[in-house]
C-alpha cells in the first residue's frame, strides 16, 4: 500500500472546521475585493475624463477658445439630433443654410472629439454607469464605407453610449478656455436627470446640511453615491464627495434659483446657467421627454387654414387660424415717423394703409430688451447699424440677412423691426401621453400633441398651482364652458393667456372682450378661490374628488408672410412721389412655440422702398376647441404685442403615441 493509503481521513468535526474557516474567509475577503471593484471603476473613469479635458483644449485651440459646441450659431438643446448619419452638418443639426436655426444635443458636443481629436468611444463609457455600452459601428445602420469620423453622434441612442454630463453649452454661459479655471465642465450623469439605468432622484430629499446619507442623494449613481469624478476648467479631475463643489460651493447638477446655491433647482431641457459662474452639467434625457419640435419653416402661401393680419382691426376670415405681431406695426411706425414724417399713403392699398397709420404701437406695451427698430437709408449705413444693434442687444440670434437688396442704390429707405420673448414656465407642464382630439370651427377633429396639469398626483401640485384660472362661466341650461387662463402667474415681466371665448369681428374686439370677462370676473365674491385650479380631493364628506385639469395643445410654426397688397405700390406723399419711391418688400417672420415649458416668439419685420430706376362641480380647462392667445406685459392698462386666434390643427402637432 502506498503511503497515501495510510493518510488520516477528515471526521465530521474537520471539515465543518474548514468549511466555517472558508466562510469566514469569505465574509472578510468579498467585501475588500468589492471595494477594490468600486475603486478601479472610479480610476478608470477618472482616467477618461482627463483624457476627454486634454482633447477638449486640443478643440479649443482649433475653434477660438470655444469648448465642444454641436449645432448652428444658436442651435437648441434635443435629446437628440436630426440626424446621426447625415452628409453634412446641415442636415445633421437641421440648421439654415446661413448658419442658424436647429438643434444639437450633449452627446453630439462630446461627438466632436471623435470627430476632431482623436478620441475613442470608449473615453466615454464609465464601467460604473449601468446601462451605457460603447459605440461601435459595426452595431448600428451607417452609411456605406463610413468611419467613426464621418458620423455626428453616437448613433441612434447616443444617450446608451456616452456616461457623462457636461456644462451647458447652448445659450449665453457656455464655456471658453478664458473662463474661471474652477468652472466644473464634466462629470457623471446628472442624479437629477432620467438616465437608461435609473430615474431622477428627488431633490427634496436633498439636504447639504443633513448627515452623510442626506448629502449622498445629491451625488452621482455611478460611484454608489459616494461622489462624482468631476472635469474642471484647469483639467484637473478631482473625485468630489458632495456635488456643491463648484465655485463657491455652486452645485454642479443644479442652476441656481435664487436660494441655496448648494442647492439650486433640477435642469429640464432648456434650462440654462443662472449667471456666469453657476455650473450647470447636464446629460440628454431619454427620447421620451422630448422638446416640442421645431417647426419647419414655411411661407403663408403654403397654408391653406391660417391667416397673418398687418393690424388687430382686421375683419376675421372664416374658418382661419388669425395671427397678428407686432413687429410690422413697428417697421411701419419707424417708416412714418422718421423717413416720410406723417401718415403714409399708399394708392391701390388705402385701406390697410390708413389702418397701419392710425395703429401706432407704443414701445411701453414691450420691455426694453425684447426688441429693436429702426429705419433709415442704404447708403447712410442703415444695414451696419442694425447689424452692429442687434449684435449687442441679442447676441445669441443672427444677424438678420438683407441679401436680396446689393443691387439696390443707396438712396433705398430701409425700415427694420425684430422682436423676441422668451417666457419659461416656472415648473415644465407635464407632456400629454394621449392623444388630445382638438375640433375645429368646421366640426373636424384632429388628434393632436398636448401638455397639461396631471388629476391623480400630488407631486403635480406645484405644476397646477402656477395656473391664474382668470375667467370661467358655465352656461347652465347647454353647459357650455368659456375660460381665461394665465399659464404661468410668476412669469415677468409678460403673461400669457389662452381664451375659450367667442370669437369676435376681429382679433381687437376679440381681445378686449376677453380682457373684459377677466375684469368682471375679479369681483366674483370667492375670486380668491375659484382663481386657482383645485387639487384633488382624497377624502372628507363629500368623498373623493380629481383634481381641476388643464389641457394645451402644442402650438407651433416659423412662417414667412408678404404683405402682398403694399408691395409694388407707390408711395405719394411728397418728396417722395416725385423720386418714384415704391415699397419693394414689405415682410415678417414669426417663429412662434407654445409648449410644455413655455413660449418662444421671435418675428422681424422688413419694409425696404427704393426710387423707381430700381360651475361649484369639476371644472375642466380643455383648449379642445378653437381658443385665444395673447402675449402682453403683466400690467392692467398693456396692450398686447402678440395675438393669435386658434381656429384649426395646421399649426399644432400631429399626436404620434410614444413619443
Amino acid at each position: 500500500m502506498s503511503k497515501r493509503g495510510k493518510a488520516k481521513k477528515f471526521g465530521p468535526v474537520e471539515v465543518l472546521v474548514v468549511v466555517f474557516v472558508c466562510m469566514f474567509a469569505l465574509a472578510v475577503i468579498g467585501p475588500a475585493m468589492q471595494m477594490s471593484r468600486f475603486e478601479e471603476y472610479r480610476i478608470v473613469c477618472a482616467n477618461n475624463l482627463s483624457g476627454i479635458g486634454k482633447a477638449m483644449l486640443i478643440y479649443a485651440n482649433d475653434y477660438e477658445d470655444e469648448l465642444p459646441r454641436a449645432g448652428g450659431r444658436n442651435s437648441v438643446w434635443a435629446p437628440t439630433i436630426p440626424s446621426w448619419n447625415a452628409f453634412n452638418r446641415f442636415m445633421a443639426y437641421g440648421i439654415s443654410p446661413n448658419g442658424s436655426g436647429g438643434s444639437a444635443s450633449i452627446t453630439s458636443c462630446f461627438y466632436l472629439l471623435v470627430k476632431y481629436a482623436e478620441v475613442t468611444p470608449r473615453t466615454f463609457v464609465c464601467p460604473g454607469d449601468a446601462g451605457t455600452t460603447e459605440f461601435r459601428l459595426a452595431d448600428v445602420d451607417a452609411p456605406p464605407f463610413s468611419s467613426l469620423t464621418d458620423l455626428w453622434d453616437f448613433g441612434p441612442e447616443a444617450g446608451r453610449h456616452c456616461s457623462y454630463a457636461y456644462h451647458m453649452p447652448f445659450g449665453l454661459y457656455a464655456l471658453t478656455t478664458s473662463n474661471e479655471p474652477g468652472m466644473a465642465v464634466a462629470a457623471d450623469r446628472n442624479p437629477w436627470m432620467d438616465s437608461p439605468a435609473a430615474n431622477a432622484k428627488d431633490i427634496r430629499l436633498f439636504n447639504p446640511d443633513g448627515g452623510r446619507e442626506s448629502v449622498k442623494v445629491g451625488n452621482a449613481i455611478a460611484h454608489e453615491e459616494e461622489g462624482q469624478n468631476v472635469l474642471f476648467l484647469d483639467s484637473h479631475v478631482a473625485f468630489e464627495e458632495k456635488s456643491a463643489c463648484g465655485i463657491n460651493d455652486d452645485n454642479i447638477y443644479t442652476y441656481w434659483d435664487g436660494g441655496d446655491i448648494r442647492v439650486g433647482a433640477p435642469p429640464v431641457l432648456g434650462s440654462e446657467p443662472a449667471l456666469g459662474l453657476d455650473s450647470l452639467l447636464v446629460h440628454d434625457p431619454p427620447e421620451s421627454t422630448k422638446l416640442t419640435r421645431q417647426a419647419a419653416a414655411i411661407d403663408s402661401n403654403d397654408l391653406e387654414q391660417t391667416s397673418i393680419v398687418a393690424t388687430l382691426d382686421s375683419p376675421f376670415p372664416k374658418y382661419q387660424n388669425v395671427i397678428w405681431c407686432s413687429t410690422f406695426q413697428m417697421a411701419w411706425d419707424m417708416l412714418k415717423q422718421y423717413i416720410i414724417g406723417e401718415p403714409v399713403e399708399i394708392p391701390g392699398a388705402e385701406m390697410l394703409a390708413d389702418s397701419l397709420n392710425k395703429s401706432e404701437f407704443s414701445d411701453t406695451n414691450i420691455d426694453y430688451e425684447s426688441y429693436f427698430a429702426a429705419a433709415g437709408f442704404l447708403g447712410d449705413g442703415i444695414i451696419a447699424e442694425i447689424h452692429d444693434e442687434m449684435t449687442q442687444l441679442f447676441p445669441s440670434e443672427p444677424a438678420p440677412a438683407f441679401d436680396d437688396i446689393n443691387a439696390l442704390p443707396p438712396e433705398t429707405i430701409i425700415a427694420y423691426s425684430y422682436l423676441n420673448a422668451d417666457i419659461e414656465f416656472e415648473y415644465p407642464f407635464y407632456a400629454g401621453n394621449d392623444e388630445f382630439n382638438f375640433q375645429d370651427s368646421n366640426g373636424m377633429v384632429t388628434e393632436v400633441a398636448s401638455f397639461c396639469t396631471r388629476t391623480d398626483s400630488d407631486s403635480s401640485n406645484m405644476v397646477r398651482e402656477q395656473v391664474d384660472v382668470l375667467y370661467y362661466n358655465k352656461d347652465e341650461q347647454t353647459g357650455q364652458t368659456e375660460f381665461a387662463v394665465d399659464l404661468c402667474r410668476y412669469t415677468n415681466p409678460y403673461q400669457v393667456v389662452l381664451a375659450c371665448v367667442p370669437q369676435q369681428n376681429t382679433l381687437g374686439e376679440t381681445v378686449d372682450n376677453a380682457e373684459q370677462k377677466i375684469s368682471e370676473f375679479t369681483q366674483d365674491p370667492n375670486y380668491e378661490q375659484v382663481r386657482k385650479l383645485q387639487p384633488a380631493v382624497t377624502g372628507g364628506r363629500f368623498g373623493e374628488r380629481p383634481a381641476e385639469a388643464l389641457t394645451v395643445p402644442d402650438v407651433l410654426y416659423k412662417l414667412t408672410h408678404h404683405f402682398a397688397e403694399l408691395e409694388g405700390k407707390a408711395i405719394v406723399n411728397q418728396p417722395w412721389l416725385d423720386q418714384g419711391y415704391y415699397i419693394h418688400k414689405a415682410m415678417q417672420m414669426i417663429d412662434f412655440t407654445l409648449g410644455r415649458t413655455g413660449v418662444v416668439l421671435k418675428s422681424d419685420a422688413v419694409i425696404v422702398i427704393p426710387p423707381l430706376g430700381i360651475d361649484t362641480g369639476l371644472r375642466r380647462f380643455d383648449f379642445n376647441r378653437p381658443f385665444l392667445i395673447y402675449i402682453k406685459k403683466r400690467e392692467p392698462a398693456a396692450s398686447p404685442f402678440f395675438v393669435m386666434w386658434v381656429d384649426n390643427a395646421e399649426l399644432m402637432q400631429e399626436f404620434v403615441p410614444g413619443n
